[in-house]
């Protein structure tokens, strides 16, 4: 066992704050990582505000996290002891209906956090999303650990742990967007913006991103956008249809149930929408259906999807992992902070993104 600090929350709505904690040496089939780097995510907050994804409290922060290998439990042979390494809760979790049936893609990820966590009383600390990474040290199942290429910094590569690897799954697993195709993003955080490079890198020709926000518009440009629409000026929805007929693939990235109707109101006939926001619990979305309306079902024979973290395989990790080594995802574009592990750097965070300040804040443990 070893003294540790990380990111507490002790109850729905509780306050997030940094307190000593306990951390058990790992079991078999588990990693203990010191945390290097990870990303504020949206999820963090709503974690807080709606509860535990299912797990209970007191609850570990923090899931967007890269750092290095401690030490392996039993059975471990992908990683040692120095490795740097990706930690990612999207994996396939092999005990589900949908894992049972083969079918990974639609895992329901029934991950237990290993029971290694305590605070300084003794009551077992759950992750976020099974992870717990905004701690200095963490204790995760081993197939939820990905070593990092040689030459990509852990700064860069904790986003893939969900931000990044949830909006590039929307695009090249969920819709999948095909070569040649016409895509909208509406919203430009981390995960839109993912889903924009998601896009670009699974060949589509044009990218219209939207957003309310001037900075994020430009960044969207600067990442390969070929059309951007300020939607705090036109009606989005108008605004793409002024541009084309209608697109192949229109990505929802805000969470806001009004966002997935107007992702659907923008499709071309047989047009796919993927809605990657988590919403409020109380969401409801309303579709226009029948042909009076130009409606989703008939004629338009629309498909509207749902991504659950991109929806990926392990091998996805380590392929997104490598093209960000090879600089064909461009993560640091994401990037807009960088700050310490401090509680007034947590709260700071929340506020910028909650603001739309901040594509993404990085907090960093070195």
């Amino acid at each position: 066992m070893r003294e540790a600090r990380g990111i507490v929350v002790t109850g729905l709505g509780a306050p997030a704050r940094i307190e000593p904690i306990l951390v058990d040496d790992p079991g078999s089939g588990e990693v203990l990582v010191r945390m290097v780097a990870n990303g504020v995510c949206h999820s963090d907050l709503w974690s807080i505000q709606h509860g535990n994804w299912g797990s209970p409290f007191p609850m570990l922060l923090g899931h967007e996290g890269a750092g290095v290998v401690e030490m392996v439990g039993a059975d471990v042979t992908h990683v040692a002891p120095g490795d740097p390494v990706l930690l990612a809760w999207a994996v396939p979790c092999g005990t589900c209906t949908a894992c049972r049936r083969g079918r990974p893609r639609r895992c329901a990820h029934w991950w237990d956090q290993p029971p290694r966590m305590h605070t300084q009383d003794g009551s077992r600390l759950t992750g976020t999303l099974s992870i717990g990474s905004l701690a200095t040290h963490t204790v995760v199942h081993a197939a939820q650990v990905f070593a990092v290429p040689e030459g990509l910094d852990l700064v860069r590569a904790c986003l893939l742990g969900c931000g990044a690897s949830t909006g590039i799954g929307a695009a090249v697993n969920t819709a999948p967007v095909q070569p040649g195709d016409t895509v909208a993003v509406i919203g430009l955080g981390g995960i839109g913006l993912s889903a924009l490079l998601g896009a670009k890198l699974a060949g589509a020709e044009r990218v219209i991103a939207i957003d309310r926000i001037a900075a994020k518009l430009d960044i969207a440009r600067a990442v390969g956008a070929t059309d951007v629409i300020d939607a705090g000026v036109d009606d989005a929805v108008a605004a793409v249809r002024a541009l084309v007929e209608g697109v192949d693939v229109a990505f929802e990235a805000t969470g806001q149930a009004l966002v997935v109707s107007q992702a659907v109101a923008m499709l071309a006939r047989a047009g796919t929408a993927v809605a990657i926001g988590v919403p409020t619990p109380d969401s409801t979305v309303t579709l226009d259906w029948g042909e009076a309306t130009s409606g989703a079902g008939y004629p338009a024979k629309i498909t509207l999807k749902v991504t659950d973290g991109g929806d990926p395989l392990p091998e996805d990790f380590t392929t997104w992992l490598q093209a960000a080594a090879d600089g064909r995802l461009d993560l640091g574009a994401l990037i807009t902070a960088v700050a310490p592990f401090t509680d007034d750097a947590l709260a700071e965070a929340f506020r910028a993104m909650l603001a739309g300040e901040v594509i993404r804040t990085v907090i960093s443990f070195d």
